[in-house]
């Protein structure tokens, strides 16, 4: 995984906007989106990869569009986006654009990995963290690993397609912005690409949830009250349904102007049980 100051490292070329038919596969596609909001100057900034298909396999390189806040409900954004050139390396294809921004240095870095062209069919599977800003204190990086769960004697070349491993979702966590970092303890539970939330509850105490993609057809919800170290309360199952394989989920949370203040979760999902479709919003 590599990271770029994008305040200070940003180099690449404009690129106007792209006409998309949905009748055609092959063609250019933009995946994998990813949203930060920098609210000192009211920017918002949209990051994702550019494919020559849907494909996983396409990936080429990150793009970034700017906009900006014009009141409460209205962004106004630039037409086209900018190839970010600087986030790659030869050979490779840059993925997973995950931007976090450091408040008190104002420091906006974007997490990526370059995958070399030839092993790319690993990489959506393998790799994946969603990066958010906790608590203005704590840095949490959301990612997963792969522990090998099959039997001790298997010796088979299943092994290599993961068969035999199953994926449990952890917290990087940094309290000096940025400068070391500490990994948190795995779920106990199947848990694969994943996002995080801060929750506050009316006496003002801070809850990290944790909602993860699995392969047992429903989402993985869990709680950490120690900011990340470990994810000790899992959630009852079956509340949130998978859908086909999996898919990676958004959740954010925002407060509400109130007294005491009370913390919203929105949870954004594909709502068909089969395929990615039919886009789902959940409020909590």
């Amino acid at each position: 995984m590599f990271w770029l100051d994008l305040m200070r490292g940003l180099r690449g070329g404009d690129e106007p906007p792209q006409t998309w038919c949905c009748c055609c596969k092959n063609q250019v596609s933009y995946r994998i989106p990813a949203l930060v909001n920098l609210n000192d100057d009211q920017t918002f900034l949209a990051l994702a990869e550019k494919r020559k298909t849907l494909s996983d396999t396409n990936a080429e390189v990150l793009v970034m569009r700017r906009g900006t806040l014009k009141d409460a409900k209205t962004q106004d954004w630039v037409s086209g986006h900018q190839l970010l050139s600087s986030a790659c390396l030869p050979n490779h294809c840059s993925m997973n654009p995950c931007p976090v921004y450091e408040r008190e240095s104002k420091t906006l870095f974007l997490f990526f990995v370059c995958v070399p062209t030839r092993v790319l069919d690993l990489t959506a599977d393998v790799i994946g963290e969603q990066m958010k800003e906790w608590a203005h204190l704590r840095l949490i990086i959301p990612a997963y690993v792969y522990r090998y769960t099959g039997k001790p004697d298997c010796t088979s070349r299943c092994c290599l397609s993961f068969c035999c491993f199953t994926s449990f979702a952890l917290a990087f966590c940094s309290d000096d912005q940025r400068i070391t970092w500490k990994v948190g303890n795995q779920m106990d539970v199947e848990s694969c690409e994943c996002q995080m939330a801060e929750i506050i509850d009316e006496e003002g105490k801070s809850t990290l949830y944790c909602n993860a993609r699995t392969r047992l057809g429903y989402r993985s919800e869990a709680l950490s009250y120690n900011s990340g170290e470990d994810f000790g309360t899992v959630l009852s199952p079956n509340k949130l349904i998978e859908t086909g394989n999996g898919c990676l989920g958004s959740v954010l949370s925002f407060l509400e102007q109130s007294n005491p203040t009370k913390t919203w979760l929105l949870y954004s999902y594909p709502s068909n049980p089969k395929n990615r479709v039919d886009l789902g919003l959940y409020l909590n």
